[in-house]
């Protein structure tokens, strides 16, 4: 079932039910299959929960429960965290390694490294995990949104709108590792908006939502670069020759380089509309939809 409100539904708060279900469902199942790669089904529960988290974004303004919702599925995928991260630095320096060709034998003790650190690591998706899944199952059940659905819409997208904005403003003033991170989050919610909201007018809303997920992207490749560099310099990286270092050390500033001139590139793009303004066109095309059922 895609990630997408369906413009024909009558109440917005069936369809937050319904998509948050599917989100859970799809969660219960990684976590319950015992057959499954550990890795590939923290990562696919981790991405459950930020699509959860876009998903009452969306609809804040009228979510009585968002802040107790929010905080249980943040803290569900933090406790998560430790085996992704690791496995996020395996999957930068491969990609690395794609690029650099024959010499990319120099830099194999820090590959042999980090395979280590993350088998070492003991994050399994246990019954404490599952038996938060379920409970979040039940209180979908419960949830519901009250206003008016336009201006609840509306305003939810405005302000994850507002709040990407400011950090594209902050990350062009100072790209650090923290304020690029926030950027990224910001926009990865933008991008959720664009899907759920995409059955509005889907020739317009398609190809925005595909570059606000290049953003997103672009976004989170930086992050896993800053943190492998970071992982560089820390006394866990075994110890290169000095060239090796040197040379892998500039090839990570180069690719840092390229992501950021394509993302600000893009950012500029995207934020060039007022959000309030640029809100209230979707929404309005979200409208046009409903009526025409």
């Amino acid at each position: 079932m895609a990630f997408r409100f369906k413009p024909s539904a009558r109440d917005l708060g069936a369809e937050l039910r319904r998509v948050a279900a599917d989100q859970v469902r799809r969660a219960r199942r990684a976590a319950s299959d015992d057959a499954s790669d550990p890795h590939e089904a923290v990562h696919d529960l981790r991405k459950r929960c930020k699509k959860l988290r876009g998903l009452i974004r969306l609809v804040r303004p009228g979510f009585t429960d968002y802040g107790q919702e929010n905080a249980a599925i943040r803290d569900f995928a933090r406790s998560l965290s430790g085996l992704r991260d690791l496995e996020a630095l395996v999957e930068t320096h491969d990609a690395l390694m794609r690029d650099v060709g024959d010499e990319k034998h120099r830099f194999a003790p820090v590959r042999a490294q980090l395979t280590r650190a993350r088998s070492a690591v003991d994050v399994r998706i246990g019954d404490t995990h599952r038996a938060q899944l379920e409970a979040l199952a039940t209180r979908i059940a419960d949830w519901r949104v009250e206003g008016d659905p336009a201006k609840v819409l509306e305003k939810g997208l405005a302000l994850t709108w507002k709040r990407a904005a400011r950090a594209h403003e902050k990350a062009l003033a100072a790209p650090t590792v923290a304020v690029m991170h926030e950027w990224r989050k910001r926009a990865k919610y933008h991008w959720h908006h664009c899907c759920l909201l995409e059955r509005g007018w889907p020739a317009q809303m398609a190809p925005r939502a595909a570059a606000a997920k290049r953003l997103s992207d672009l976004l989170g490749d930086h992050h896993d670069l800053a943190l492998y560099m970071e992982y560089l310099g820390s006394g866990n990286a075994p110890r290169l020759e000095p060239e090796a270092s040197r040379a892998l050390s500039a090839h990570v500033d180069r690719r840092i380089g390229m992501l950021e001139r394509e993302a600000f590139a893009l950012g500029a793009r995207f934020f060039a509309e007022k959000p309030a303004a640029a809100a209230k066109r979707i929404v309005a095309w979200w409208e046009i939809a409903r009526r025409e059922g």
